[in-house]
């Protein structure tokens, strides 16, 4: 079984497909509202990055980087808590083409060879999502990364945002079910 991150029990029960799809469609229209239409986005601002969050259900609460100034997010899908950093960053508020969610679970023990076997098999049998272990702080993790770089629409963005809950989904399953032995 998978420990405690921040306080909270690994046990998310996840968004229904439904729900997913809505957030996603209301997070398209959030970024979508601050400019017009056939939009094409290269980087957001932490404001964006704020508003696209929240549309999706992901519940954030804005920071900057101490040494940058880019926008740092810290979310909730479901129990879980999360971080997005936002990198290659430029101007004034710092707009970001790179965009990585990540996500650390305490294990509550010394890393295994187990642990690598799973990390190894989530990485081989999924598209999205990379997962790896902090062998010295006995944790594992799973990120996900959205590139704008070079334009992406409103609606792409909204759709990788929405799909970040999924991603810790497949990995906390894929975790548990290498625990169990199953």
């Amino acid at each position: 079984m998978m420990g405690r991150y921040w306080g909270v029990q690994a046990g998310w029960n996840f968004m229904g497909s439904n729900l997913r799809g809505l957030a996603a469609f209301a997070a398209a229209m959030v970024l979508s509202l601050s400019s017009a239409a056939g939009q094409v986005l290269d980087s957001v601002n932490g404001d964006q990055l704020s508003a696209a969050l929240s549309a999706a259900g992901l519940s954030p609460t804005m920071i900057e980087d101490a040494a940058t100034g880019a926008p740092v997010a810290r979310g909730a899908a479901g129990d879980f808590g999360f971080f997005v950093r936002a990198l290659s960053c430029s101007g004034t508020p710092p707009a970001c083409e790179n965009l990585v969610f990540f996500a650390n679970f305490d294990l509550g023990r010394s890393v295994t060879t187990k642990d690598y076997r799973i990390i190894n098999s989530f990485n081989d049998s999924q598209v999205f999502g990379r997962a790896y272990i902090l062998e010295n702080q006995n944790q594992v993790g799973v990120d996900y990364v959205i590139e704008l770089g070079g334009g992406v629409s409103p609606e792409h963005l909204a759709q990788n945002i929405n799909r970040w809950a999924d991603v810790i989904s497949a990995f906390v399953a894929k975790f548990q079910e290498g625990s169990t032995g199953s």
